[in-house]
């Protein structure tokens, strides 16, 4: 069995086409380099390099054990990196970031669960949108985050796992004129001010639906006339006035049953959005730090039976 040290040994050799040179960078000297490399030529049965007084070459044994070795060495160097951060990680804190409808939604029963077994690790939490977050996780600013993302494009820096899918729909009070349609369409919504959180896609979706200069003006007035970053606190607002409100369906219904706000179905929009769990790419997660993402599972799966 090939020893990560021989493996590091043979890619040096090959690195330098010099025993002194390699052992220089092993930190070891070069008769005890030599020897080890002897050691496994017999061990494994086949010649790694050809010598002679000027030039040390790799046979094809060698070269194929150091192309081999490249990937496996930068994979232990890496596990080595990331068990030394394990360590060094306070213990008593868990930073990570949530999406805004992820905080409006699930953060509170999230945090309430894992406070109930784990009284003695505070979760520091940071609320913003998805490409903020992704920045503050490759910074090493938290550990993990969830939030929605509609870009369905690879990622390498990140290990992700789907936590559900949301339905974005807009809300409007009852009574409201645009309950009085029988069909609703995006053109139709551009004619009142729309409350919702900071969107590209929604707003971009509801645009194209749009095939006149007067809809596209109304769209440049209203959509969106308030940004958001939590739609907590809206609900006052809009059962008494014309605003519409986007977020997730059953947003106010999860909250106020008894509120005076319905949702509308409209025609020409449909937007789902997967909430995703992120973490780095071959970053190991801590078991208080997975405890928690249970704990948003488990309010994911609460807020779906009810």
């Amino acid at each position: 069995m090939l020893t990560v040290k021989e493996l590091f040994y043979v890619k040096l050799v090959v690195q330098e086409r010099s025993f002194s040179s390699a052992a220089k960078h092993a930190k070891i000297s070069q008769p005890a380099l030599s020897a080890a490399i002897a050691k496994l030529e017999t061990k494994l049965g086949e010649s790694l390099f050809y010598r002679d007084s000027h030039t040390v070459n790799p046979t094809s044994a060698g070269r194929y054990i150091a192309e081999r070795s490249e990937h496996l060495l930068n994979e232990f160097e890496s596990l080595t990196s990331e068990f030394s951060n394990l360590n060094k990680r306070d213990p008593g804190v868990i930073p990570f970031g949530v999406g805004v409808t992820v905080a409006d939604t699930l953060l509170k029963d999230a945090i309430v669960s894992f406070g109930a077994d784990n009284n003695s690790v505070t979760p520091k939490f940071q609320v913003d949108y998805w490409y903020e977050l992704r920045q503050s996780l490759i910074n090493g600013d938290i550990s993990f985050f969830i939030a929605a993302n509609h870009e369905f494009v690879e990622d390498n820096d990140l290990n992700t796992e789907e936590l559900y899918v949301t339905e974005i729909c807009f809300h409007v009070r009852n009574g409201h004129p645009l309950t009085r349609k029988k069909i609703v369409r995006c053109a139709d919504l551009v004619n009142y001010p729309l409350l919702t959180y900071r969107t590209r896609v929604a707003k971009k979706r509801v645009k194209e639906r749009l095939t006149t200069e007067e809809q596209l003006r109304a769209f440049q007035k209203n959509f969106v006339a308030g940004t958001l970053h939590s739609m907590q606190g809206t609900l006052p607002f809009i059962e008494e006035t014309d605003y519409l409100a986007m977020t997730e369906r059953g947003f106010y219904d999860a909250q106020f049953p008894a509120s005076k706000v319905r949702e509308l179905e409209i025609e020409d929009f449909r937007l789902k959005l997967p909430i995703k769990v992120c973490w780095r790419a071959k970053h190991i997660l801590s078991a208080r730090e997975q405890v928690l993402i249970n704990c948003f599972k488990s309010a994911v799966e609460a807020r779906v039976n009810n």
